[in-house]
């Protein structure tokens, strides 16, 4: 039989004699001492029992890690997502928030771009990548948004954005990209 030695293992026993058939069986062994059979019962019972709350503990801590394990992993996604390319920062900051709102529906990248070598890199993009590029910096779209107008996935139009930004660097690196980008407007360091 499983001795009683801590608070914890009361605990188990607490809630194993919580049953009734168990409580029922418990107060036969006590009535009966010398009844091997039921005893040999009881302990078979209380085994299963502590094999039961063992298992459940475990998945318990199983889907506890697995839900903490997830957490980390979409955290370290977001952040992997996360705007931070210095040409996609450009390319933001080229149009400023009063501007973005008066020249929404405009669909020429020559009205808001100022510099000749970025406007250049610009069209040398091909169509798609422009248009997604338009979206979601001329008209201020989401990426959901530019992939529900555009019929494709969401995925799609980040993959979309992040090859035309390496494409964007790797042009503009090519001829120093210690000009200005746009008087006043956005440092290229």
């Amino acid at each position: 039989m499983i001795k009683l030695t801590d608070v914890a293992n009361q605990k188990l026993l607490d809630a194993f004699l919580a049953q009734t058939d168990n409580q029922l069986l418990y107060e036969r062994v006590l009535a009966s001492p010398g009844d091997s059979q039921r005893s040999d019962e009881l302990e078979s019972r209380l085994q299963e029992f502590c094999a039961e709350v063992q298992l459940t503990k475990f998945i318990s801590s199983l889907i506890r890690f697995t839900a903490i394990e997830l957490a980390v992993r979409n955290q370290k996604i977001g952040k992997v997502c996360q705007p931070t390319d210095e040409i996609e920062k450009v390319v933001d900051s080229l149009v400023s928030d009063t501007e973005k709102s008066e020249q929404e529906d405009k669909s020429e990248w020559g009205d808001v771009l100022a510099n000749k070598r970025i406007l250049d890199a610009v069209q040398s993009l091909t169509e798609k990548e422009q248009e997604i590029l338009k979206l979601l910096y001329l008209r201020n779209l989401k990426e959901v948004e530019v992939a529900r107008l555009s019929g494709i996935s969401q995925q799609a139009v980040s993959k979309a954005k992040k090859r035309a930004l390496l494409k964007l660097r790797k042009q503009l690196e090519g001829g120093g990209l210690n000009d200005p980008v746009n008087t006043g407007k956005a440092s290229t360091k």
